[in-house]
């Protein structure tokens, strides 16, 4: 195992800034900026790309080898979406059997011991765990969304498995087909995906800041998506989220609208409030340590921001693409048991990579096309969900 070039596995969020995007991939690079220059988000740490370079044992990367080998015998499309799905699952299971070498296990679990203690949760704490590419979320979106992120994982033992699964989703079908595509890269490519370990806001309401209109790149608007509970339920599509445009200059609410939210994702038995009661035996499992479960009735047909909270998120959000100087998608949290702005945590941003390159002026943009679709926009231009 090849280690850091300073020969640390882990570093601790308080430390990471943007210039370190080599070492933890731009999103924990970005968070850690946003730390240090006084936003609100989650505490953490990252595990270094070169500390999970070349981790796999030798058995292991030629059983890797051979499997691929023989796939690409039969042409560079491994035999179509559903031989290439077959190989993932192989490959995953394979990388996924082997453990953590020592030396990245044991910075690890000193970096998780010393979170417990500081956010005072000790082992009762649940963490995202999230890849963090060196080559995504940059301006050109490369790679963006093509690894996995876990949420409401708790325990050393589970967040070491699924570090592991993290560096295994890069052979996930659809993340082999995109390198094979775009990328021109073997599916064994040098490693470079770091990961993010974050304590892990148990969210009353989450949901995502557009800083220009998505619809007309319009940047004198703003667009707030939300729904309660945490924001997977948003960025998966899950729901029809509600629905703001906010005036940048004035802060005047534009459009506001109550989307059809028929279901939130909480943490799984984690006092989520009325979600314990709703989710009975009929809760779909979601990733690790949360649930979809029906959204209580006394909440489905209510905003689940006030207006003052959506002015503060486009406020705070402004702020940042004002920092990084090019339009942003924001990813935002309030926790449950917190009062705003004090529980308003910020978990990522990202460039805006489709009317960045030339923005129109406010007010001169086309109108919207009747068929927009808000959420499938995010998917498809934003979270790179694939199939959208």
């Amino acid at each position: 195992m090849s280690g850091s070039p300073d020969g640390e596995a882990v570093l601790e969020l308080g430390v990471i800034r943007a210039g370190d995007a080599g070492r933890v991939g731009p999103k924990m690079a970005r968070l850690g900026q946003l730390a240090s220059a006084g936003w609100r988000v989650p505490d953490g740490y990252a595990v270094t790309a070169s500390a999970l370079e070349g981790w796999l044992p030798a058995s292991a990367q030629a059983e890797l080898h051979r499997l691929f080998s023989t796939a690409a015998a039969g042409g560079t499309d491994y035999g179509g979406h559903q031989r290439l799905a077959a190989l993932s699952e192989q490959a995953r299971q394979i990388i996924e059997g082997q453990p953590l070498p020592s030396p990245v296990a044991d910075a690890v679990a000193a970096a998780q011991a010393r979170l417990e203690q500081r956010t005072g949760r000790g082992g009762a704490l649940r963490v995202a765990v999230r890849s963090s590419a060196v080559g995504e979320d940059g301006r050109a979106a490369s790679f963006a969304g093509q690894y996995e992120t876990y949420l409401g994982v708790r325990g050393l033992d589970e967040v070491l498995r699924h570090i592991a699964k993290c560096w295994a989703s890069g052979y996930s079908a659809h993340a082999l087909e995109y390198r094979r595509r775009f990328g021109g890269s073997s599916p064994l490519r040098a490693n470079d995906l770091a990961v993010g370990v974050l304590e892990l806001v148990d969210a009353r309401s989450a949901g995502v800041a557009f800083t220009l209109d998505p619809v007309t790149g319009d940047r004198g608007r703003l667009v707030v998506e939300a729904n309660w509970g945490l924001g997977e339920s948003v960025v998966s599509g899950q729901v029809t989220p509600d629905y703001w445009t906010v005036e940048r200059g004035s802060g005047r609410i534009l459009e506001r609208r109550v989307g059809a939210k028929l279901v939130w994702s909480v943490l799984a038995g984690a006092g989520a409030g009325n979600a314990d009661a709703e989710l009975g035996g009929t809760a779909a499992e979601g990733r690790s340590g949360t649930v979809l479960a029906p959204l209580p009735a006394e909440l489905a047909q209510v905003p689940c921001l006030s207006d003052d909270e959506v002015r503060y998120i486009c406020r705070q959000a402004a702020a940042i693409e004002a920092a990084e100087g090019t339009p942003q998608d924001v990813e935002w949290a309030i926790a449950r048991d917190l009062e705003v702005p004090d529980g308003v945590f910020f978990l990522q941003h990202r460039p805006e990579t489709t009317w960045s390159a030339a923005v129109p002026e406010s007010g001169a943009a086309p109108a919207p096309a009747p068929s927009f679709d808000p959420v499938q926009y995010a998917l498809r231009n934003v979270f790179k969900v694939p199939g959208t």
